[in-house]
């Protein structure tokens, strides 16, 4: 189970040759979420230019939050557990909407995602102690990984957020 991972993990315990393996599968994850994170960026930041952009991943982060309800239904979660995630659900819509008119609710919203994800992953319960679906705690890491990445570009990006930019769906055919 995730819990018995995590606790291996942190405490050393179990076989070595289980410490080592539970540090390659969390590597692994994190890796392939820098990664996947990274090639995102570098796709959409040719596809979606200046404010495009901002919508874009404002949108992306309410998509990605909803992934929870399809995980609800999957694995056929508690009405608790709806709930918890619906509400979650509507946080994130919220960051994405003010992030439209100030771009750090949208990285805020991120950072946020990524340890709901983690804590998804992790306990199966919100740090509140709400229900939540319990997923693959690979999925929770590569998450995390994956959205502090995006935040940070985000908040350290060159784009200019307040031009109106363009939509350059064939952004392949030009040289950069």
């Amino acid at each position: 189970m995730n819990s018995a991972l995590l606790q291996n993990l942190i405490a050393g315990a179990g076989p070595t040759s289980q410490f080592a393996g539970g540090l390659v599968v969390v590597t692994l994850y994190a890796v392939i979420g820098l990664l996947a994170a990274a090639g995102s960026i570098f796709i959409f930041r040719r596809i979606f230019q200046g404010r495009w952009e901002q919508i874009f991943w404002a949108s992306f982060l309410v998509v990605i939050a909803a992934f929870y309800l399809g995980f609800a239904a999957y694995f056929e979660a508690s009405i608790h557990a709806w709930q918890t995630e619906i509400v979650a659900v509507a946080i994130f819509l919220v960051c994405a909407v003010v992030g439209l008119f100030y771009l750090p609710a949208i990285a805020l919203g991120y950072v946020m995602h990524g340890l709901w994800d983690l804590s998804h992953s992790l306990s199966g319960t919100s740090l509140a102690g709400l229900p939540i679906t319990e997923i693959p705690l690979g999925y929770g890491i590569f998450c995390l990984t994956y959205d502090c990445t995006v935040a940070c570009y985000l908040m350290m990006s060159d784009t200019a957020w307040d031009e109106t930019g363009k939509l350059d769906l064939h952004f392949w055919r030009h040289r950069a």
